[in-house]
């Protein structure tokens, strides 16, 4: 739907005036409605197309289709938006005509005003006396008439997908945990500061709004680097059964809220009844698999420093943010992790195969390849996908390959995070302090290597 109200407001931002409207009616064969101003008239004998101006608080559709009765006897046509015309009217006035274009049959009855003496069907290239400005409109619509497929483009948007759109803010604390709201309406739901984009505001004014709305908190002038604007991500969400229409959402860097800044968030309780920060990982326990996968993609578009266009449902191929890499060797023996013990963060102090988010744009391999480069300091090649079902085991978005390293156990070097890598046999593993996915994948990995697996408890 065109939002003709934030067409006007610019309009008039830009030194129009007045507000016109016009119709291009157009037979079956082409050839234009043209009306003559009776000589009593402003400009009489001049040939124009219907059209006059906007009353005061009339809808620009509803002002077009009252002009064409009023003058033409033409009613209840479907009037398609094409273009605008800009002119000085005859008493020095800047005006903006909003044109429309309609078809009738041919030999349709016109009935003129008071204000015409005469109308004809001319063909657009033989147009009567006319003012320059409405020849190039009937010459350009014309024009574009002639290209096969062309519709005005106020047609043309009925024939085409027309999302709603949100803005919101990723906020966070000084630890690097997310602010999330929860809803009023269904206590299930954790937002983001933000909102749906309300007429003539962008998403980022919507952004900006919603959170003063939802927190109480100004931060475009509390946190000043706000303005800058900065896009994290774009995700387009298709339409669904709840949803009927797609979405189109800008998610923006809200930036840090202090302790201090946080002791003065006033939630609109109509809204949200509370709020908290948490970390990606301990998140999920919260949300609903879509909404935490939203978050997941959010946040690894906020760690790349370069905004991603995003995806829900993602694609085939496209639908993880984590890898987990089992890596053995030709001993039968696996190399395991052990994780930092630290709250916020998954399986801490148990030992696991190498594993991380995904970064950027990755693709499963090279986030493998990568995250066993960092926290074991080896390369990998030759990676398979294993199958799941891995969901119900603590592995949600997250894609499980492995690959046959054939190298000294003393090339490994613990990166930056946890504590120690080693080797493994595949019988001893399950000794030690292991997340129960491991019960699943081990038989695999064993088949491969023909070895056993050990206890099953």
């Amino acid at each position: 739907m065109i939002d003709f109200d934030v067409l006007t407001d610019l309009a008039f931002r830009e030194g129009i005036e007045r507000i016109g409207v016009g119709v291009v009616v157009r037979d079956d064969s082409g050839r234009v409605l043209m009306i003559r101003r009776a000589a009593h008239d402003v400009l009489p004998g001049l040939w124009e197309y219907p059209g006059g101006g906007r009353e005061d608080g009339e809808p620009v559709p509803m002002g077009a289709a009252r002009e064409l009765t009023e003058e033409t006897g033409l009613a209840g046509l479907q009037l398609e938006y094409v273009r605008t015309l800009d002119f000085t009217n005859q008493n020095g006035r800047r005006v903006r005509q909003f044109v429309f274009t309609a078809v009738v049959p041919e030999s349709t009855a016109v009935t003129l005003s008071a204000d015409h003496d005469a109308y004809q069907w001319a063909s657009p290239d033989e147009l009567p006396h006319t003012g320059d400005g409405q020849r190039e409109v009937v010459a350009w619509l014309t024009g574009r008439l002639a290209n096969p497929g062309w519709r005005p483009v106020g047609g043309y948007l009925t024939t085409i997908a027309r999302p709603t759109t949100y803005g919101c803010l990723l906020v966070t604390d000084p630890a690097g945990r997310i602010l999330g709201m929860r809803s009023t309406i269904d206590p299930t739901v954790w937002n983001m500061p933000g909102g749906n984009v309300e007429h003539g505001e962008s998403p980022f004014d919507a952004a900006l709004r919603e959170t003063r709305e939802e927190l109480g908190l100004d931060l475009a002038a509390e946190n000043p680097q706000v303005l800058r604007r900065r896009l994290v991500a774009a995700i387009h969400t298709q339409a669904d059964a709840d949803c009927p229409v797609p979405v189109a959402g800008y998610v923006f860097d809200g930036g840090t809220l202090t302790a201090e800044q946080q002791s003065r968030i006033r939630l609109d309780p109509a809204e949200h009844t509370e709020f908290r920060f948490e970390t990606a990982h301990d998140w999920r326990s919260r949300m609903t698999p879509a909404r935490y996968q939203r978050l997941r993609q959010v946040l690894r578009a906020h760690r790349s420093g370069v905004p991603l266009y995003l995806e829900r449902p993602a694609p085939d191929g496209d639908d993880f943010e984590g890898v987990l890499v089992f890596v053995t060797d030709i001993a039968g023996r696996l190399l395991m992790h052990l994780r930092d013990d630290r709250p916020g963060m998954p399986w801490p102090g148990y030992w696991t195969p190498i594993g991380g988010w995904r970064e950027g744009d990755e693709s499963a391999r090279e986030s493998a390849v990568r995250e066993v480069r960092e926290e074991a300091g080896i390369e990998i090649t030759g990676l398979r996908t294993l199958p799941g079902p891995h969901h119900d085991l603590g592995l949600p978005l997250t894609r499980v390959l492995h690959a046959v390293w054939n190298g000294p156990e003393s090339d490994l070097q613990l990166g930056d995070e946890g504590q120690a890598v080693r080797m493994v046999p595949l019988d001893e593993v399950l000794n030690l302090n292991v997340p129960p996915y491991m019960h699943h994948y081990l038989p695999m990995l064993a088949a491969a290597a023909d070895r056993p697996t050990g206890r099953n408890s």
